[in-house]
């Protein structure tokens, strides 16, 4: 199946947060590019731009059969393109010369082989000089030409050349064939490369999936423009939960959150989180229905409800009532996951279900493992974020894991943050799968900051306080 160039972006990001980092793809990219060009001939000529296709063919020229010269047009940019230009430079006498020298093409004449590494799935726009001459020298060569993961000049998505690009007689591509690339005959021959990417960076939830995931704003973005979310929760014995949520909701990036709890509850959150706006429902103590109107009256993009929520029979019976009647997306927690269980089937694809092993034992009366969390996603259609040691993450069939966070996440508070999260994310225009995925990891990623820092004695509050921190490593 191909691969189009922001999927591959996450897996070789996924590949770094695991353990693999670039420079190992890149030296196992350069072996592979070597093995394919050895068997095209015995002497070759490489072309390298600056980015990391251009590293992969300094990394080639190692495991070449002859000493190949080596033409650039610009100094590599990346730490682990320069480590290889380097290498290249220092490992055997490689002549290394800039490209707009004239000796390019004679070097071309006197070799087998050329090896295409300007591009890669770099490309945007049109080709300019120096790089449109150098091409067409290639093209009119006659030699045999092999490109590394995509013939610079085509777009790596839809295959369309605007302008110019190399053809090529084989293009090797890296871990898979490019989208733009398959069934083009204009790509050549097909080779792929398997580049060692970590086996975690397919269903593990990692740094990539965020990184290029995560919504930025607009510079001329307004309030209100990444989102609101409605958090209904609180009662007499809990403000905490809903706080934990509200507030985890604003860490994730939506603009506005709000609370609707009982009037009692409400007051205690007002004074918790000044950056929250609070309703105080007429109920004193415990949410009613006939809190209802006021709650859906309130406006909102995503609604967040069951924090904090109390077992009470009417107050389920109103927060039934709630999931039943709002027309917005929503993440169903905690209380509320107990007012779901009679309308599961009714749930839907925008809504996300994030309950612990016990709570997925009264939902369904099954055991939580991935097999019966793949049976009841399937079933109900909705998103369901099983939380445990390592957080399952089902819709239809569709399936991720995160092992981000650490035992002492068992600490009250920390799945509300989770929850606020998906919320947050959600509110943000990112589809319920993705938000309950990068919910899970940020929330595991405070935590083990927050066990950096707090060790044993580590809280929801350490978590929530970590956010920021753990978004800013995701997005670096």
């Amino acid at each position: 199946m191909a691969v189009t160039v922001e999927q591959m972006r996450v897996l070789d990001a996924n590949s770094s947060w695991f353990g693999v980092p670039v420079s190992q793809l890149m030296e196992n990219a350069g072996r592979a590019v070597a093995a394919e060009a050895n068997k095209l001939g015995e002497s070759f000529t490489i072309i390298c731009g600056p980015g990391n296709n251009g590293g992969d063919g300094f990394a080639a020229a190692r495991y070449l059969k002859s000493k190949p010269p080596v033409f650039y047009f610009w100094p590599p940019k990346g730490p682990e393109a320069l480590e290889n230009f380097e290498k290249a430079r220092n490992y055997h006498p490689i002549a290394i010369t800039d490209a707009n020298n004239l000796d390019l093409a004679r070097a071309i004449s006197l070799s087998d082989v050329v090896i295409d590494a300007i591009f890669g799935t770099g490309i945007k726009g049109r080709v300019r000089e120096p790089v449109r001459g150098v091409i067409g020298i290639i093209n009119n060569s006659g030699k045999k030409v092999l490109s590394v993961d995509v013939p610079s000049g085509m777009d790596p998505d839809t295959g369309k050349v605007e302008d110019i690009a190399v053809k090529p007689d084989v293009t090797i591509c890296l871990h898979d064939v490019k989208k733009g690339l398959e069934k083009n005959k204009a790509a050549g021959k097909i080779a792929v490369a398997d580049i060692g990417l970590h086996v975690k960076s397919f269903t593990y939830i990692g740094k990539g999936d965020f990184k290029y995931g995560y919504p930025h704003r607009k510079e001329n973005a307004h309030k209100g423009d990444a989102g609101r979310v409605l958090v209904v929760g609180g009662s007499k014995e809990y403000t905490g939960a809903p706080y934990f949520a509200a507030m985890a909701a604003l860490r994730a990036g939506c603009d506005l959150s709000y609370v609707a709890a009982p009037e009692e509850a409400a007051e205690r959150i007002a004074v918790l989180g000044p950056d929250l706006i609070v309703y105080p429902l007429d109920s004193e103590y415990y949410i009613s229905k006939s809190d209802v109107k006021a709650i859906l009256s309130k406006k909102h993009d995503i609604l967040l409800v069951g924090n904090g929520l109390g077992d009470k029979k009417e107050t389920l019976e109103a927060a039934e009532e709630i999931i039943v009647r709002t027309k917005t997306p929503m993440v169903v927690d905690g209380d509320g996951l107990k007012a779901a269980k009679p309308l599961l089937l009714r749930l839907g694809k925008n809504v996300v279900l994030t309950p612990h092993g016990g709570e997925f034992r009264m939902l369904f009366g099954l055991e939580p493992n991935e097999a019966n969390l793949k049976k009841m996603a399937a079933k109900h259609k909705c998103v369901i974020l099983l939380k445990g040691r390592i957080d399952l993450i089902a819709q239809g069939k569709a399936i991720k894991y995160n092992e981000s966070g650490n035992p002492y996440m068992t600490k009250g508070g920390t799945g509300d943050v989770l929850a606020g999260l998906c919320a947050g994310f959600m509110a943000q225009g990112v589809e319920p799968f993705k938000a309950a995925c990068f919910a899970a990891l940020v929330n595991g990623v405070a935590g083990d900051i927050a066990y950096m820092d707090k060790s044993v004695s580590l809280t929801a509050s350490d978590v929530l306080n970590r956010i920021g921190v753990a978004e800013r490593i995701l997005l670096a």
